[in-house]
């Protein structure tokens, strides 16, 4: 199926199978450009399988990616042939359309212990209603992380843990809508860092955090593809990073090297079948596994640098 014509807004790919492969299409898709990846549950629900949609951008490029795309997934077909990997269903949105679509079903929500995530647009429950309890306000865009999805809950619980007792300086890495950052810096960490690829991630993360007047209290910075060059120039406590399998792995000596002796990560974006293989990886790189978590079939695994 070829993409829209050029120069439209984005492009909405959505492809239904099993969640293990979907897995490795959604890390292809990044690297075509894909932000990243929500998995949803189909509209006729299988065991093992979600519905994965995608954005990339509707540009000169897109039918080239898009053709790359369908040859990646017939090239998975044929090594997967008992796998029903569906075919992708493209759409042409405009980002203010993604906006107006996420406003209509999206509700103050309670995502964990401690937090609320309020859309920008409606209040939140009165501070009477939610004694010890903070709000995040949210404004998507097109990036990801608005707090409901597994794998963030996950995470956030897991941050309400650790700040600001056991880390007072934190990373976000790969931060999306900076829902990770937002959370540190409203318990209390001294310091958060914000780092993201992607232009309009960045963009989006700046206006949340305006959303929540954490513009003093966070630093965002936008990374170059190449992650040789250190982020700063000091180490942190600890590391959240909700990312996909196969980048949490190939970023676990980058991600070592910004922590501090016995500085925890967070790594979320883990399907069950996947946290072994995470768990040797960066157990051989020199960390210990201190908790695992698992919802839905997503796994965050807090581990800490030896």
């Amino acid at each position: 199926m070829k993409a829209p014509g050029p120069d439209r807004g984005w492009s909405e790919i959505r492809i239904q199978g099993p969640t293990r492969l979907l897995e490795i299409v959604s890390e292809f898709l990044h690297s075509l450009g894909s932000a990243g990846a929500v998995f949803s549950r189909p509209s006729r629900p299988r065991p093992g399988h979600e519905t994965m949609t995608a954005f990339l951008a509707n540009d000169r490029t897109l039918n080239a990616k898009i053709e790359s795309l369908n040859d990646y997934l017939k090239n998975l077909r044929s090594q997967f042939p008992g796998a029903r990997l569906g075919h992708p269903r493209i759409s042409t949105i405009v980002e203010r359309d993604w906006i107006n679509q996420w406003r209509e079903t999206v509700a103050p929500t309670k995502v964990s212990k401690k937090f609320w995530v309020v859309p920008e647009w409606q209040k939140g429950p009165p501070p009477k209603k939610r004694p010890g309890e903070l709000v995040i306000t949210m404004e998507p865009g097109l990036a990801f992380g608005t707090g409901f999805h597994a794998t963030t809950q996950l995470c956030l619980e897991m941050i309400e843990q650790l700040v600001p007792e056991k880390a007072k300086v934190v990373l976000d890495y790969g931060a999306g809508t900076a829902i990770l950052a937002m959370a540190a810096a409203l318990l209390g960490a001294k310091k958060t860092v914000a780092i993201d690829s992607d232009q309009l991630s960045v963009r989006v993360a700046k206006d949340n955090i305006a959303y929540n007047k954490l513009e003093s209290r966070i630093q965002v910075i936008i990374a170059g593809k190449a992650t040789a060059k250190r982020i700063s120039p000091f180490n942190f406590d600890l590391v959240a990073a909700n990312l996909f399998a196969g980048e949490l792995l190939r970023l676990r000596f980058y991600i070592k090297r910004h922590l501090k002796k016995k500085g925890c990560l967070i790594a979320g974006g883990i399907l069950t079948a996947q946290a072994k293989e995470v768990i040797a990886g960066y157990q051989k790189a020199g960390f210990s596994l201190v908790r695992k978590k698992e919802r839905q079939g997503w796994v965050a695994l807090l581990m800490k640098k030896k």
